[in-house]
């Protein structure tokens, strides 16, 4: 009896943690895909990787630990978005508006930023290496505990908004 309990609750337990994992909204995803424009959609978990999401507007979007590696969201609206814990590895975010977003912990490899606006964002944790901010805004953008990784991309830890290789954000 006592057997039969702790299988059931195991095989609950799995199925549970099974259904947790893609935490997204399905709808919310595929209407993204379709059209480019979710603003506050529940995105989060969602596997985004590799495409082109050019002038996407996800302003306010929950895509906290979504896959965002090599796609291109050039000039795309991410104010106040939440990507806590997204990947943002080889993600093009060349003039994208990221203004108040949270990007806490997030892994940014050879990510391109040039131009984008980080005004108010908040990076606290990042993992950065080889990522370009030049000609970015990142006024009262939160830098507190980033990490930085050299040797990839045959690039420094990141490039400043005035085109400085640096690891002065990196703890």
């Amino acid at each position: 009896m006592k057997l039969t309990v702790i299988f059931s609750i195991i095989v609950l337990s799995s199925v549970s943690l099974a259904s947790s994992i893609g935490a997204e909204n399905l709808d919310h995803v595929k209407k993204f895909k379709q059209t480019k424009q979710c603003p506050g959609c529940d995105l989060s978990g969602a596997d985004l990787s590799g495409l082109n999401l050019r002038q996407a507007n996800l302003q306010g979007a929950d895509l906290s630990g979504a896959s965002l590696g090599g796609s291109d969201l050039t000039k795309a609206n991410l104010s106040g978005a939440i990507l806590t814990g997204a990947n943002l590895n080889s993600t093009k975010l060349i003039g994208a508006n990221l203004s108040n977003a949270r990007l806490n912990s997030v892994r940014m490899w050879v990510t391109q930023l040039m131009d984008a606006n980080l005004k108010g964002a908040s990076l606290i944790n990042a993992v950065i290496a080889g990522a370009n901010f030049t000609g970015s805004d990142i006024t009262n953008t939160n830098f507190n505990g980033v990490s930085c990784i050299t040797g990839v991309g045959n690039a420094e830890a990141y490039i400043t908004p005035d085109g400085a290789k640096t690891f002065a954000l990196c703890k």
